[in-house]
């Protein structure tokens, strides 16, 4: 533009004439830069993770859970006594489902990874009580997560009892928990048939890269991160409440709560500098899981 408005030959002219030329010079950079970059550069061009996505099964073995835990649920609660009633009639439901096998658990999934798990999902049953006028409502809720304790979806069931609920009040509860689990699994057959099958709730039609980790603030103004064992961000060495100081290079407080969050979701391979037990850890994530 400004050559044009000096010399008084319209853009478009200049355009023409030039662009071949730059063509010529683009392409042949091009070629160097491929050839000769090891030499230039001291790296190598690779443009193979653009169109090769990671093999799963090796890169990430712990992302799976082995083939004999397929159609296997354990479930467990949240340690409340009326948890632990509703938890056995959801052991007794999810058995009448076909193919399907039940067994109580008190183990942490989100404490490893998949590739020794013995179930491919994981039920959490929890209660609450709250007093109101009319007696005392009482919830019951199924928290389904996959075998290394992603969430996959959450389902609640209350009741209001004048006196308090009686261990088949509880049951029954629990029971209907199950109901809308398979309401769901109904809804979403290719989720329900790839967590169950494999340990893992995707649907590879709809899904978008993932390094299976989320980032949350704390109350003590700490941004800390949620990782599923197995995946690819457990994979470049990030943990679950690991205290994340810099993301790329720059204090989280810099780009803000939300816009911190969601980079967690974009896919990229985000750097992080973060602190664990008193140390400090550089984190370089690698390839998406697709």
């Amino acid at each position: 533009v400004w050559v044009g408005n000096f010399t008084g030959v319209h853009i478009e002219e200049i355009t023409k004439r030039t662009l071949p030329y730059q063509i010529a010079v683009a392409t042949a950079a091009c070629i160097v830069v491929v050839i000769a970059g090891p030499r230039l550069f001291g790296v190598s061009a690779s443009f193979a993770p653009m169109f090769e996505p990671a093999a799963a099964a090796e890169i990430l073995p712990g992302l799976f859970a082995p083939q004999r835990a397929a159609m296997h649920v354990a479930v467990g609660t949240d340690g409340t006594p009326d948890a632990g009633v509703a938890a056995d009639a959801v052991v007794a439901q999810l058995n009448t489902l076909p193919n399907m096998r039940a067994l109580r658990s008190g183990e942490n999934p989100n404490a490893s990874d998949c590739s020794d798990k013995a179930y491919t999902a994981f039920a959490r049953i929890s209660s609450t009580r709250f007093t109101i006028i009319e007696g005392i409502d009482t919830d019951v809720g199924l928290e389904l997560s996959d075998c290394a304790g992603w969430i996959v979806d959450e389902w609640h069931n209350h009741q209001v009892f004048a006196q308090g609920p009686s261990p088949d009040d509880l049951r029954s509860l629990g029971a209907a928990t199950v109901v809308r689990m398979k309401l769901w699994m109904d809804d979403h057959p290719v989720l329900a048939g790839n967590l169950l099958g494999k340990g893992l709730a995707y649907d590879p039609a709809r899904m978008q890269p993932s390094f299976f980790y989320s980032l949350y603030k704390t109350v003590d103004g700490n941004m800390r991160a949620y990782v599923r064992p197995g995946g690819p961000a457990y994979a470049a060495g990030m943990r679950s409440g690991d205290v994340v100081d810099k993301l790329d290079g720059k204090f989280w407080w810099e780009y803000g709560t939300y816009q911190t969050q969601r980079r967690a979701y974009d896919g990229k391979p985000h750097n992080f500098d973060v602190t664990r037990n008193a140390q400090s850890y550089h984190v370089q994530l690698g390839e998406p899981f697709e």
